[in-house]
């Protein structure tokens, strides 16, 4: 399962709701016949079952696919957003498709929830895992990134259904799994500023194969400007420290009285 922040300015509604949605995840999933574990992208919650991966910032969704490959403890690891939950068909059907040895395949069109063998993405180019790492492009870019890889080892979704379940709150879902959004969830590409191409006036990737690889790299030179420019405001920390980089200060008994006398 993989939480992301919801709330980036309200640390302590940002964790409530994590917890609720973790809650719903133990209460869904058959913890006897899984391991478990959270990845916490970028985000912080208490956890008392289950096992957790915390990245300290937003990966993006293609850098959180390899993970789950990376640190893969059985013959297959789930990618699952923490907003959905698997139905108990959900699990028979995953069960089935793994006996019959599939690679990789999803639980609907819209692949929310992801299945792969481990392995999936061993040996990728280093210029595909840069991409990955670009954590600026967001999860309706990023998880493309990876489709062709997928597409080499048979990637199909096992069901073609996935339609509005509801309207307030708005859940999809299928006979698989849903969603389970309560009413006010946020939008995270809007609430971490993170690019979409409907920001460009483009909906449904309904453009040009030249349009399209121009606005990703426009995307793309917009996130290492910022990059850039915040590395331009922390240049200090370098020609300040670097010379004592493998240096650190000796501090006996009478160094740390004085400093405590100019304290």
């Amino acid at each position: 399962m993989c939480a992301s922040p919801l709330f980036p300015e309200d640390l302590l509604r940002d964790q409530e709701l994590h917890a609720w949605y973790w809650t719903k995840t133990l209460e869904s999933a058959p913890l006897d016949d899984i391991f478990l574990t959270v990845i916490q992208n970028g985000c912080s919650f208490p956890i008392e079952e289950g096992n957790c991966i915390r990245n300290p910032l937003v990966k993006s969704l293609a850098y959180n696919w390899l993970l789950c490959d990376e640190n893969c403890r059985g013959d297959y690891w789930l990618f699952l957003p923490e907003d959905c939950y698997i139905k108990p068909k959900g699990w028979q059907e995953i069960h089935r498709h793994m006996r019959k040895g599939k690679a990789c395949f999803a639980l609907s069109r819209d692949p929310k929830g992801l299945v792969g063998k481990r392995g999936t993405f061993q040996g990728i180019s280093k210029a595909l895992l840069t991409l990955c790492d670009m954590n600026f492009l967001g999860k309706e870019i990023g998880c493309v990134v990876l489709r062709g890889v997928l597409d080499e080892k048979g990637f199909h979704c096992i069901t073609n259904k996935w339609e509005k379940i509801s309207k307030d709150p708005e859940c999809w879902g299928n006979e698989l799994y849903q969603t389970m959004n309560i009413s006010d969830h946020p939008d995270i590409n809007r609430s971490l500023k993170l690019p979409i191409f409907q920001d460009y006036g483009f909906d449904g990737w309904k453009a040009t194969t030249a349009e399209l690889e121009s606005m990703f790299m426009d995307i793309v030179a917009r996130g290492l400007d910022h990059q850039r420019t915040q590395a331009e405001s922390l240049k200090s920390l370098i020609s300040h420290y670097g010379p004592l980089i493998s240096e650190v200060p000796y501090k006996g008994v009478l160094a740390e009285f004085i400093d405590r006398i100019k304290k």
